[in-house]
């Protein structure tokens, strides 16, 4: 038996024999030569290396990303909104300082206008005149009140003694009313314990009750409104009553409690604007709410204002009292503003 195995193509292949891989076609040579060979073993592994360094450049994509870009329509709109919040509270908050300042200025019973022609009308009662009737006045009710009636007949008295019959108080009837509205609208604390208001008669005119008194001091700054002078000297003549009826032995000086009690004078007889009584309330949320403040908040607030200027002295010494540039001073703050007197730029007490 031969050895051999025979193949088409007329090829011979012996067992042991050389191999001819031509004589084996193409699917045969793919099989036989690669049967032997070895792949490398960094060909699986850079695959994976690749798939690895895809993933953390993602993940460090993630990680590199920026709140506030990735957020920036959100935060548009939330500023956006907050603008717009902050307007309506403050448009609202205005709205509610000026209904504050229109019902102020519906309790005032004289515009600054008739406080003008007040002044104006009484051109010859001056400072001088105005002494003469402290100095009676004090002789006349050496307990420091009267009635309004009484106090009236002690003005029109000297004022007849000066200058003859003539001589009398122009455009009472303001004064009238300003007496009126104090008699209404204030406290015990202004009108003193025990005061009655005025009674209404029947055909509308009002009547003050005779047999009630009221504190000379406020009587006088009732006809402070009709006094001609310049600003210095109104508030000289006004610190001189302070001093007289004081408890403060200091000389040129006065307490707390006096210039609080002017200051309330002051605003219930019309002679302090009305945008520096305005004050916060309470109520600061939603909308901020103001209400009219009270003659020691007023105080408090101007002291604040001259402790921060340097125009009042905080030592312990001077604390409480007030001398009568300090008192001027006070009445010129934004906290009191008597006769408007805050809206003027000038140098000094002049």
């Amino acid at each position: 038996m031969s050895d051999s195995v025979s193949f088409k193509g007329g090829a011979a292949l012996a067992f042991g024999g050389a191999l001819n891989p031509a004589s084996l076609g193409p699917a045969w040579f793919s099989a036989s030569a690669t049967a032997g060979v070895e792949r490398p073993e960094t060909e699986g592994k850079g695959s994976a290396r690749e798939g690895d360094a895809k993933s953390e450049k993602k993940e460090k994509g993630k990680d590199d990303s920026n709140i506030f870009l990735d957020n920036i329509g959100k935060i548009f709109l939330a500023a956006i909104g907050g603008v717009v919040l902050m307007l309506i509270r403050s448009s609202r908050g205005n709205a509610n300082k000026t209904a504050a300042r229109d019902r102020i200025e519906s309790l005032s019973v004289l515009d600054p206008l008739e406080i003008d022609d007040l002044r104006v009308a009484n051109s010859e009662l001056t400072p001088t005149v105005w002494r003469e009737i402290a100095n009676e006045a004090h002789a006349t009710f050496p307990s420091g009140r009267a009635t309004y009636e009484e106090f009236v007949g002690v003005v029109r008295q000297v004022m007849m003694r000066l200058k003859g019959d003539a001589f009398t108080v122009q455009l009472g009837h303001f004064l009238d009313r300003v007496a009126i509205g104090v008699l209404e609208n204030s406290d015990s604390s202004v009108l003193g314990k025990g005061e009655d208001n005025p009674t209404l008669k029947t055909d509308g005119a009002y009547i003050l009750k005779t047999e009630k008194a009221l504190p000379l001091s406020l009587l006088f700054t009732i006809l402070l409104l009709c006094l001609n002078s310049n600003v210095k000297d109104r508030v000289k003549v006004l610190f001189e009553v302070m001093k007289h009826y004081s408890v403060e032995d200091a000389e040129g000086k006065v307490s707390e409690e006096d210039v609080v009690r002017m200051v309330a004078y002051l605003q219930q007889t019309c002679q302090l604007v009305p945008d520096a009584q305005i004050v916060f309330s309470d109520v600061k949320y939603p909308v901020q709410q103001y209400r009219r403040g009270n003659p020691r908040e007023l105080v408090a607030g101007a002291n604040k204002t001259m402790v921060e200027d340097g125009t009042k002295d905080s030592s312990d010494d001077n604390a409480g009292r007030y001398d009568e540039a300090e008192f001027h001073q006070l009445l010129r703050t934004k906290s009191v503003c008597a006769w408007g007197e805050c809206y003027v730029k000038k140098r000094g007490l002049d």
